[in-house]
This record gives structure tokens, sequence and C-alpha cells, in this order.
């Protein structure tokens, strides 16, 4: 115990102790990137090795020297495999059981055969010196980490030194094997302490090399992702303020942050903005469906009706989104979409109304016929359908033009339009044809009703008509009973107006009900 107290197998010991209690702490700050846990686990196993020889010193147990050199350069395998995860390059992992196997094999030969430790130690070395080549190349040719550059030829340096020394180690040992050295023991050998004096102070530099590396990428990551976060946060800026929407960063309901957008929307400045509940900015109309807005985190396109400071009430369209997952930030997105949906209910009514007059177009006219219809056959409520028809409507076109003929139509509609109740629907039928639909009317009160539309009509006055022009018309009157379809119906109405027609205009013709038209040749309407 003496020579071993004094040898630099214990001073080695203690400094791979040393490494390995670092490497611990290293791998435990720096993860979770990866090489740290490879080089920890290393350093232990070799630790692990040495202890075991040791005993092999002190015992003469075959089986602590095999496991001893076996645990030695699996430590070193795995340091080296912490460089390559290091770097992101895929890991040999054969050099793993390679090397402790065929150390395993001379190893169990030296013992049963009574082998040279001089030619085992030679083997131990070869094996021990050529491990760090590859990881020597990576460090030295890799080209995508200028950060960590100077630490990285530091630790290729240290390899380098451990490989020769090693590798010199080795030879010492071939040598005395072939020249039939004497045996020594371990602390008394040069070759076997040539290592401890030399190769580990060169791993013990190899270690403060990677663990410059760890360092360096940390840092570098950290200022990586700072510039990011400035550049993201700069990128946020300026969308926030490009963007023509509203925009507001909300925590917990409260304005935290607005864009000009937001300003322009609502009327007010950012600093009355900030800090404000985000349910002042819209009407209390929505602020249920608000809050349940901010209760899910997440919307996309829900309308509410948002507020202006001196502008009122408008329509608008909020989205909103997380600003991040571990916080309750939010980022509100609000649009004007007011001028969207006027122009949305200008298009519907431009699809069921007629562009001109603003009665019901054809198809608009079939779709509530054929409700009230069906009404009809539920629960036996009539109807009547009147067909009406401008008297000599081309000849005002032919002498006054078609803009005084536009503005006889609309005067028309409109008047007919003020004697109809809300139930009741008036369509324009094609050219100077309108057609009603007069909901729960018998036929004598339709009939009424259209003679005081007749009377109220010809009152109209129309400024591009010469004074006294009168606007007159012709109607034919048909009431539903039971079994009736829709054509049925108009073409009774239909054969109604033609008797008016025949009978002199101006004036309003009915038919009986049991009147079958399909003997009457019609005009094409």
């Amino acid at each position: 115990m003496r020579e071993l107290y004094f040898s630099p197998m214990l001073l080695g010991l203690c400094l791979l102790l040393a490494l390995a209690v670092a490497s611990t702490a290293l791998w435990r700050v720096s993860r979770p990137y990866s090489g740290p846990g490879f080089w920890m686990a290393g350093i232990w196993s070799l630790i692990g090795g040495i202890v075991l020889f040791i005993g092999f010193m002190a015992t003469g147990s075959p089986t602590l020297n095999v496991l001893g050199n076996a645990g030695q350069l699996a430590g070193e395998a795995l340091f080296l495999l912490g460089i390559f995860r290091f770097m992101g390059r895929p890991l040999p992992w054969w050099i793993v059981p390679v090397s402790v196997a065929v150390m395993a094999v001379f190893n169990i030969h030296y013992w049963v055969y009574a082998g040279s430790s001089d030619f085992l130690m030679g083997v131990y070395s070869s094996i021990a010196g050529l491990l760090p080549w590859q990881a020597i190349w990576l460090l030295i040719r890799a080209r995508d980490d200028n950060a960590t550059r100077p630490a990285r030829l530091l630790v290729a340096i240290s390899l380098l030194i451990y490989s020769v020394v090693t590798l010199v180690r080795g030879g010492f040992g071939y040598v005395n094997w072939w020249i039939d050295h004497p045996y020594e023991m371990p602390y008394e050998s040069f070759s076997y302490l040539l290592p401890y004096n030399f190769a580990i102070p060169a791993l013990v530099m190899g270690f403060v090399g990677v663990t410059l590396m760890t360092m360096q990428r940390i840092l570098a990551l950290s200022e990586y992702h700072a510039d990011q976060a400035r550049s993201s946060a700069q990128r946020f800026e300026r969308l926030m303020r490009a963007s023509t929407s509203g925009v507001a960063v909300l925590r917990e309901g409260l304005i935290m942050d607005a864009n000009p957008g937001l300003e322009k929307l609502t009327g007010l400045p950012r600093d009355q903005l900030l800090q404000k509940p985000v349910t002042a900015l819209f009407a209390p109309e929505s602020h249920s469906a608000l809050q349940h807005c901010l209760d899910r985190g997440d919307v996309h396109e829900q309308e509410l009706v948002a507020r202006h400071l001196s502008e009122g009430a408008y329509a608008a369209e909020i989205s909103l989104s997380p600003l991040e997952q571990q916080t309750s930030d939010c980022i509100l997105e609000m649009r004007d979409i007011s001028r969207h949906k006027a122009l949305e209910k200008q298009l519907s009514r431009l699809a069921t109304h007629d562009p001109l007059t603003g009665t019901l177009n054809r198809r608009a006219f079939d779709q509530a016929t054929h409700t009230e219809l069906d009404r009809a056959h539920r629960y036996g409520h009539g109807f009547c359908v009147a067909l009406l028809d401008l008297d000599h409507f081309k000849r005002i076109n032919d002498e006054y033009g078609h803009a005084a003929g536009d503005q006889v139509l609309k005067s028309f509609a409109s008047c007919c339009g003020q004697q109809l109740r809300a139930t009741d629907y008036l369509a324009r039928f094609g050219g100077e044809e309108f057609i009603i639909l007069l909901v729960d009317t018998q036929l004598e009160d339709a009939r009424q009703l259209l003679e005081r539309m007749r009377e109220a009509v010809q009152g109209l006055i129309v400024e591009e008509l010469p004074q006294g022009q009168r606007i007159r018309f012709s109607a034919g009157l048909a009431q539903w009973q039971a079994g009736d379809t829709l054509d049925a119906l108009v073409r009774r109405a239909d054969k109604a107006l033609y008797q008016a027609k025949r009978s002199g205009r101006d004036r309003i013709a009915t038919l009986p009900p049991a009147t079958e038209p399909d003997d009457v040749l019609f005009r094409d309407i």
C-alpha cells in the first residue's frame, strides 16, 4: 500500500474522481443538451474499471482484472460517444462492445494460458489509443459550429496527446513482451505508469475542453434565442403597427397593448386603451358572447357589435388566439365588417328583389307562394293571387322614353306596396306585369283591395310624364281552392287578366274557382 500511496495511480484516480463529480454537475446544469450525459457515464465507468483493477492488484483475482480492463475501455468509449452526440452526428455504438469484447478475449487468454502481461498491456493500449481517432477527426473537420471551434481544437489536441501516449505505452508493452522483459508490478512499471503521468492529465485537459464546448454552445444558443426574441418582438411590433385590423394583447380581460388600428376602430388613444377591460369596446348585447370567447381563448371569426367613441355601434368580427401556452395572455384581432355586412345585405336583396322596382323577383315570389300554399293545404286558409298589367305601357316607352317607363314602373310598384299589408307579397312578374299574393283573403275582399289600388294608381303623378297623363292597369284575380297548384292558380288569374284586357282595360276581372283555364290560348307571360 505504501508503494501505491506514492504511485501516480492514486493521483490519477483522484483526478478522475474530481472529473466524475465535475461531469455530473455539468450534466445536471446542461440538460437537455446532448453529450454531457455520455461524458459523465464514461468517466464513472473509467473510475469503476480502475477501482476494480486496484482490487486485482490487492487480491490477484483474475475476475477483477478482466472486469477492470473492460470497465476502463468501456468508459473511454462512452466518453468518445459523447462527442459524437454533442456534435449531432450518428453514434458509432459498435466501438463499445467491440473494444470490450476484444480486450476480454485477450484478457481471458492471458489467464488461461499464462500469457505475457506486457503483451496484454500492449493490446489494451492499442485499443485505447486507437479509439479517439474518429472523434479527433470529427472535431477537426467540423465546420457547422463556429461558436465551439476553439474548445473543439483543445479537445482534439488533448485526445491526440492521450492517444499518442497510450499507443507509446502499448509499444513499450510489445517490446518488453518481445524481449521477454521480467514481470514488474504495475505501480513499478514505467510503461504502465506512463498514462497516469501524461494521458490522464491530457484527459483532464480534454474534459476542460468539452466543458468549454458545452458552455460555449449554451451561450451561443442563449444569444441566438435572445436575438430571436428581439427579432420576434420587433416583428410583432411592426405587425401591430402595419395591420389594418385592430390588435390588442389581453391579460385576464384587460388590454395590455394596442396597435393604431384599434385606436382607429374605437376612437380612443392608446394610453386610454391600456388597462381598460376589453368588454368596454363592445355593446352590452355582445358582452355575454365576448366573455364566452375569452373563456375559450381560441376563437376565429366571431361576429359582435363593437362601439366607436363618436360614431356609435357597428358590426365587428373578432379572433382570439393564445399568445403563450404557459400564460393566459392572448391576442385579440378586431375588424370592422359593417361595410361587408351592408354589401352582404345588398347582395341578399339583389338575389330576391327586382333591382328596378324593389319588389320581389320571380324566384323569391315562387318560394314565398309555395310556403303559403303548404300552409293553405295544411290548415285550409284561403288566399288569392292577382296578376296586374300596366295598360298601354309600350306607348309610354315609345313616346316618352325608357327612363320615363322605368319611373312609371317604380312609382306603380311603390303605390301598390303602400296599399298592401305586411303579410302580402308583391313581385314583378316580367316587363310591366306584377303579381300579388293576398294572404288569408277571400275573393270579394281581394277585389275591393285591388279597386282601391286602381284608384290610387290613377292619382299618381310621374314627373317624366305630361301633366294629366294617368297610369292605369288591368288585373286578373283568382282564389285558391283545395287541390290547386300554384301553376293552376296563376293560369286562372292570367285568364281573368286576359278577360279584363278584352273588356276594355282599366278594370278588375275574376274567374269562379270552377273555371278550367286549359281551353284558353294564353299569352306568353
